[in-house]
């Protein structure tokens, strides 16, 4: 799959139950979704060389990046995921998401990312980051999360929670 088959597969109206199946995929262009209503997706395992930029994209059903690979700029500032963002395992370099409204879960569980902002976001269910390495800053500030914050056995190296309001249970790293 080319990533113009993979931009039209993932612009065709979203359904329930049905997703792209783009597992693995190899990309080395940037994949550009800017400002696009995206039907779901299992990227998992995909290798995107170019990076990806999501500004301002509305993604409509299942949203998965497990054990993704980014190289180049990981930009999903002003998005909104209807349901949850799954980027278990992702390796990244700094991954924005200023901005960002995640209606279901967002799970980053043993990602490896040189840094992580969530700034002005709201999370509206449980956050994890379980296992995860973030070598720089993880920057929250001014973020509302509604569920839980997950962090066991997490290794971060620098945290910005200035004005952070998190509803559900905190759990740091040990």
């Amino acid at each position: 799959m080319t990533a113009g088959e993979l931009l039209a597969e993932l612009q065709r109206p979203w359904r329930h139950g049905e997703h792209v199946d783009a597992r693995g995929i190899v990309l080395e262009d940037p994949l550009v979704l800017d400002a696009l209503d995206v039907r779901g997706f299992d990227l998992s395992g995909a290798q995107l060389l170019g990076g990806l930029s999501a500004r301002g994209t509305r993604f409509r059903g299942l949203s998965w990046l497990r054990q993704t690979i980014v190289r180049g700029p990981c930009d999903l500032r002003g998005a909104t995921f209807r349901t949850d963002l799954r980027a278990d395992g992702l390796l990244a370099g700094n991954v924005c998401l200023d901005g960002t409204q995640v209606q279901g879960v967002l799970s980053f569980a043993h990602a490896r990312l040189d840094a992580l902002s969530m700034r002005h976001a709201l999370m509206m269910a449980n956050v994890t980051l379980e296992g995860a390495r973030i070598e720089g800053l993880f920057d929250i500030s001014e973020t509302e999360i509604l569920g839980g914050f997950w962090t066991a056995d997490a290794g971060i190296a620098a945290l910005n929670h200035r004005k952070a309001e998190i509803s559900g249970r905190v759990r740091l790293p040990d």
